[in-house]
């Protein structure tokens, strides 16, 4: 049994109408069982119903933000259920990664058909799952932000709220350390990302050179840049050639601990959170999740 995992309310509701769509190409392949969410969150409670119900595969509808709750689902449920994505979000990051068809709903069924299964890694931030990125700082900012009401949807919705804020943002300070190395001191930064995807924001190569399988995280630590050189940084970053830059430092590895001053908001493939302290451990877990690739 194929178990539909629909987030109505992703992409501005675009998900909505393209759920019935890969409903009906889904059943060609096995029976099909949709489960809609009802709240923010709610695809944790499908995936349990759908292990439950006996599913042997996990189709969710939806953008980044539905992917990254269907994930927390299987991974609370201990689940080894494949997952396969058909991309109805906004910014849709992580399939830009992943290099699934996601976008065309004949070509992700026939992955579902006979395509392969292949573990990726999931990185962990204050205990909570990401497969894409999470992150302090800037891109906090742009994300509470675009809480408030824009005419903007979208990738344009956070590319306009970002060039709005780049000059005003103060940064952050702490300290960031991995395993037994000196913390390496935070002051002014603009942001710090752990990605395991290359991906976010919708338009941005952020780490351009990060894996999903290499059982590793890409840190991009940006750190105090001039308000008037931030719009080329900001042009840069769409096409990864951001990483030379004075200021961005780069490193690869497995845990860190991020300190600052206060508990703060962070950001895991979009969706926000609160720390639960002032420090933050963040981690990978290899090979955690089964997706299904071409």
């Amino acid at each position: 049994m194929i178990a539909l995992v629909v987030n109505p309310a992703a992409g501005s509701g675009r998900a909505a109408h393209r759920a019935s769509e890969v409903a009906r190409a889904l059943r060609a392949v096995n029976e099909v069982r949709v489960f809609t969410t009802r709240a923010r969150g709610d695809e944790q409670r499908c995936v349990h119903d759908a292990v439950q119900q006996g599913a042997t595969v996990l189709a969710v509808v939806g953008g980044d933000g539905s992917v990254h709750h269907t994930v927390r689902g299987l991974l609370a449920a201990r689940a080894t259920v494949p997952l396969a994505i058909f991309a109805a979000g906004t910014g849709n990051d992580f399939v830009k990664t992943l290099g699934t068809p996601s976008h065309d709903v004949a070509a992700m069924t026939a992955c579902v058909a006979g395509g392969r299964r292949e573990a990726i890694d999931v990185g962990t931030i204050d205990d909570v799952p990401f497969v894409n990125a999470a992150g302090v700082g800037f891109d906090v900012d742009v994300l509470q932000r675009m809480r408030t009401a824009m005419l903007l949807r979208g990738t344009a919705a956070y590319v306009w709220t970002a060039l709005r804020a780049l000059g005003g943002y103060r940064g952050f300070a702490g300290t960031l350390s991995s395993g037994s190395d000196v913390p390496t001191p935070l002051r002014h930064r603009l942001m710090t990302v752990f990605a395991n995807g290359r991906c976010f924001g919708g338009a941005f190569r952020i780490a351009p050179q990060a894996e999903l399988r290499d059982g590793c995280l890409d840190v991009i630590d940006i750190g105090h840049v001039p308000p008037i050189a931030r719009p080329w940084l900001f042009v840069k970053a769409v096409r990864g050639r951001h990483l030379q830059d004075h200021g961005v430092h780069v490193q690869r590895g497995t845990a860190y601990t991020l300190t600052l001053e206060a508990p703060p908001m962070f950001e895991a493939d979009g969706e926000l959170y609160r720390a639960r302290s002032s420090t933050l451990e963040v981690g990978v877990r290899s090979a955690a999740v089964t997706v299904i690739i071409p």
